[in-house]
């Protein structure tokens, strides 16, 4: 069954090393593909289709292979093994993994896959982070205040892990399928979600102690009020006192709204929507880290980077080179020399 997979989506089969290297990367993203037993040796062979948000393929190495793509910053990341061994790494974790296994690699942590075995077959899952996010949050009913982080080895040998399996499988089955509906958006865009409620619901992650929780109420009026508000203009110089008299409470009050049903004060979930707004923007690669963060209203470059790097696990920088932006204009990882944004 294994080998019938993804059948109509060959991309490259019993070809040199470099044609394999350069069609992966096609497929998912930049990487150091390194050969681990000689260049002469084959590469092997590549399968792989897409959706708007959601990339599958199938790997099987000709030669013991080490694939290094570093951070993904706007990807989840998920193997999984189905003949040989695989030995992976995300942050300071390390596995090996063998058919049946799984992993999940976050993007704010460094992963690698440090020895594909000669005949290893996985399939590679990579979902559009902003996808990942907004289902979460529609989970959840509330904006996100950090970054969604998974647990590294995935069981799906558990009832959940092996509902999600069989979405993918059933993913995997409608993209062979001559003529299938997968390829009408509406069809397209129910298995993209349903794949990733089943991840975020399958498996373990930062926000798993949330969802399982009974949910709160909704926001009651006044807090509702100030989260609009500051979603719709972040780059705005609120003050507590403005989001108070815009939801007509106090400004106390107001901020025990905010602990009581966000977990933050009204300042924090303001600097963690400019953040994110920043973060998304960089992603594009079309602007300069100094540029994205005086648009959403960061006016010290240093104290924005700091606080970047602990929301999202790297440098602005980082995320911009990530992208293929340039650093047109900036001076160094924070986008600028320490100081106030000019002008």
């Amino acid at each position: 069954m294994v080998r019938s997979l993804l059948a109509s989506h060959v991309l490259c089969r019993e070809s040199g090393f470099e044609d394999f290297r350069e069609r992966l990367n096609d497929l998912f993203y930049p990487a150091d593909v390194t050969p681990l037993s000689g260049t002469d040796s084959p590469g092997g062979e590549l399968r792989g289709t897409r959706t708007e948000h959601v990339t599958v393929g199938l790997m099987t190495f000709g030669q013991r292979t080490r694939v290094d793509p570093g951070r993904t910053p706007s990807h989840y990341h998920i193997n999984v093994v189905l003949r040989g061994s695989l030995e992976a790494a995300t942050g300071r974790q390390e596995m090996t993994a063998t058919a049946g296994d799984a992993m999940v690699f976050t993007p704010t942590q460094q992963h690698r896959l440090l020895s594909c075995d000669n005949g290893e077959q996985h399939l590679g899952i990579k979902i559009d982070r902003g996808l990942v996010e907004t289902e979460l949050q529609a989970l959840l009913g509330r904006p996100l205040q950090a970054p969604l982080e998974f647990a590294f080895d995935f069981d799906l040998t558990s009832a959940p892990g092996r509902s999600w399996r069989n979405t993918l499988d059933l993913l995997v089955a409608e993209s062979d399928s001559t003529g299938g509906l997968i390829r009408e958006r509406p069809i397209q865009q129910h298995f993209e979600r349903l794949l990733v409620s089943g991840l975020l619901l399958a498996q373990p992650h930062t926000y798993t102690e949330a969802l399982l929780r009974p949910q709160p109420p909704a926001y009651p009026r006044t807090v509702r009020k100030a989260v609009e508000l500051i979603d719709a203009r972040p780059e705005t110089p609120f003050t507590v006192g403005d989001l108070a008299r815009a939801a007509g409470v106090s400004a106390r009050r107001l901020q025990e709204g905010f602990r009581e049903y966000l977990g933050v004060t009204p300042m924090t979930y303001l600097r963690n929507v400019r953040l994110d707004r920043v973060h998304a923007e960089l992603l594009t690669g079309a602007t300069g880290v100094t540029e994205a963060a005086g648009r959403w209203g960061f006016t010290h470059l240093s104290r924005f980077s700091a606080a970047y790097r602990r929301r999202f696990g790297t440098a602005p920088s980082e995320t911009l080179a990530r992208s293929g932006g340039r650093h047109r204009g900036e001076r160094n990882e924070l986008g600028y020399d320490g100081g106030p944004v000019r002008g």
